[in-house]
């Protein structure tokens, strides 16, 4: 009896820090399989009704972030990710933040709220979420000018400005 208790706290235990390891792991995601490989491309429409297709975006810089209204962690980086798009905009860079939520009207209000000045996509089906293999958000994608997928980050998006000079 004493043994099967132990046993179960040791798998407990080995299973507390997979779930440690895998959900508060920040930085690279190699999970995607996607970094260093082309960008899937994709046509998904805006909260405003116009359409995007990422492959028309090549020749600049994109930042792909997936998100939601109520995700504490989407909600910190909006306030960055505004004031980096309107630093460098003009120098071929462009987001394009994917709303996982369904209801658009929050979505809407959030866009005020947060005053956010890039194109916001509707992934209400989770098609292009699936074909990103997105497993927790906030989760970018940084995309070079030729389409490549330089760097997958889950969590809080920080360090954006140092790796767009690398790219820019």
């Amino acid at each position: 009896m004493t043994k099967n208790i132990a046993y179960g706290l040791g798998i407990l235990l080995v299973a507390l820090l997979l779930y440690l390891g895998l959900f508060t792991n920040t930085g690279k995601v190699p999970y995607t399989g996607l970094e260093g490989k082309q960008a899937p491309d994709f046509d998904l429409k805006t909260i405003k009704g116009d359409r995007i297709r990422l492959s028309d975006l090549r020749g600049k810089v994109v930042l792909l972030n997936f998100w939601a209204t109520w995700c504490p962690p989407c909600r910190d980086e909006m306030p960055l990710f505004r004031k980096v798009y309107k630093k460098y905009k003009d120098k071929g860079f462009e987001i394009l933040a994917v709303s996982t939520d369904t209801d658009v009207r929050v979505v809407k209000k959030f866009i005020r709220e947060f005053k956010i000045p890039f194109p916001v996509l509707m992934d209400e089906k989770g098609e292009v979420t699936k074909l990103y293999q997105v497993q927790g958000i906030p989760t970018s994608f940084l995309i070079d000018r030729d389409g490549k997928v330089i760097k997958v980050r889950l969590g809080e998006y920080k360090e954006i400005e140092r790796d767009l000079k690398k790219l820019l």
